[in-house]
């Protein structure tokens, strides 16, 4: 008895992690839009340095997380060093490392690193940026029959204005991207 108490108490266990997975995935029919445009006179280097998660579509790998920061930092003319950190849900500081490989005007190819690594590389497509202010990120995974889009708004203050705002959203819905999954990231009591 005490044994399939426990086997239920597993899988009721491993049905809420697998939902809360899927519920933080932004899901759609068919492939990826073609008609995304990035940036096309990107600067890398003005890129650079610290930025601020403002919003984002729900993803996987920052569930329950605040204080989301990205800073990018020169590795050679086609790659980016990337570091991002967060604090989980448990109130710790968790980061992780990557390379950010140019591949385009405004696209780049994210490859991250762990004790475990992380198969694969990431889209990470700059859609809008002033370089000083806001930066608008989209990444799109084609999936089969699915694809799960990923949308950020970066600022480099922690607490943007609304203008700030306004000019990042009016860019994804310039692309035909819906604001209506983006989520505020919590960017107070940070360290």
């Amino acid at each position: 008895m005490l044994k399939q108490q426990l086997s239920l108490a597993c899988l009721s266990v491993i049905l809420l992690a697998s939902t809360q997975m899927v519920a933080s995935q932004v899901f759609h029919l068919g492939r990826c839009p073609k008609d995304i445009t990035t940036v096309q006179d990107f600067n890398v280097t003005a890129y650079l340095g610290l930025w601020y998660e403002y919003c984002k579509y729900p993803f996987i790998f920052e569930a329950g997380g605040k204080c989301i920061q990205a800073e990018y930092g020169a590795k050679s003319d086609t790659q980016v060093t990337v570091l991002n950190t967060q604090t989980t849900i448990l109130n710790t500081k968790q980061s992780i490392e990557g390379v950010a490989t140019i591949e385009g005007p405004g696209k780049l190819s994210v490859t991250f690193t762990a004790i475990i690594s992380l198969p694969g590389s990431s889209p990470y497509w700059v859609l809008a940026t002033d370089y000083t202010s806001y930066a608008v990120v989209y990444s799109c995974t084609n999936l089969g029959l699915l694809h799960t889009q990923v949308v950020w708004i970066l600022t480099r203050d922690r607490t943007p204005s609304a203008e700030i705002i306004k000019v990042a959203q009016d860019a994804i819905t310039a692309q035909n991207l819906s604001l209506s999954y983006l989520e505020i990231t919590e960017q107070s009591n940070c360290n």
